[in-house]
This record gives structure tokens, C-alpha cells and sequence, in this order.
């Protein structure tokens, strides 16, 4: 039995992407310190993906991430787990060190491309001190740009 065949992912205009599709925007809605929980942030993120378009493979940074769906569907993989679609009103858990291998717009689309728009808010359980090192941009911490970083290293030592 064969593995079914994987996303490729591209630099697209300095933007990495899944086969050169479209990629999501991400919105910061809130940041909280709760009392309860010292040296964590609570972070609110409302996402949105165009029609065909899809994430690259990440994990949040060590945040947990809870997931409420607002409108479309988003087929997502979490680690070495079957592809899931969710839709509007369902959940989904991210615990820390979880690896999205797959995440993209489930929505039925056109021959030309054309379907509907999926958005979802992503709740952020995360480190106080990771957020003020790498910012709101590291809660998305992309495969393809870690093992770029760690090409450019090798390169610079020389191996």
C-alpha cells in the first residue's frame, strides 16, 4: 500500500506556501495575563482562508491552541493522525508540541477556483516570555522556514 502523495511546499514571492496556493491571514483579536496562570499569555487569533488555500506544516511555539470554528470547513492533520474536516460550531485541541502537518480550506470550490471562505478563532495558552523573544509571528512556526534556518547554520559552520 503506497503513502498518499504530499503537499510540496514553495517559496512564492518570498512566501512559503503548499504547491503555491494561497496562504491564510491572521488577525490578532486580544492578549491577556491571566492571574491564574503566571508567566502565560492568553492570545486570541481570529484566522481566515481564502477559497483552495492552505498552511504549510507547523507547530504554535509550545502553545496549547484551542480551535472554534467559525464559517466554511478546514481539513486539518494533527501529527501522524488522519485528515479531519471541521466545520462551523465544531472544536479542535492543539496540546503543546503538536505538529499540523495539514491544514487548508475545505470548502468546495468552482472549476474556477471560486467557493467560500473559512474563518476560525485560535486561543493561544503560551508562553510570556517565548511571545516577547519571537512576537505574535512566532505562534506560527513554520516547517519549511525552521529547516531553512538550520540549512543556512550548517552552511555558516562550514559542514
Amino acid at each position: 500500500m503506497s503513502s498518499p502523495p504530499q503537499d510540496k511546499v514553495v517559496q512564492k514571492e518570498g512566501v512559503w506556501t503548499v504547491d503555491g496556493r494561497p496562504r491564510e491571514t491572521i488577525t490578532v483579536l486580544s492578549h491577556h495575563h491571566p492571574p491564574n496562570i503566571p508567566g502565560k499569555s492568553l492570545v486570541t487569533l481570529l484566522v481566515t482562508i481564502p477559497p483552495n488555500a492552505a498552511t504549510p506544516p507547523h507547530t504554535h511555539g509550545g502553545a496549547a491552541v484551542l480551535a472554534l470554528m467559525l464559517r466554511g470547513a478546514s481539513r486539518d492533520q494533527m501529527n501522524d493522525g488522519e485528515a479531519v474536516v471541521r466545520r462551523e460550531g465544531e472544536t479542535f485541541y492543539e496540546a503543546p508540541g503538536c505538529h499540523h502537518v495539514k491544514g487548508e480550506n475545505a470548502c468546495e470550490t468552482d472549476g474556477e477556483g471560486k467557493g467560500k471562505e473559512t474563518q476560525f478563532y485560535a486561543v493561544f495558552i503560551v508562553d510570556d516570555e517565548y511571545l516577547e523573544r519571537k512576537g505574535y509571528s512566532g505562534l506560527l512556526v513554520l516547517d519549511a522556514e525552521v529547516e531553512e534556518k538550520g540549512k543556512e547554520k550548517a552552511v555558516t559552520a562550514g559542514v
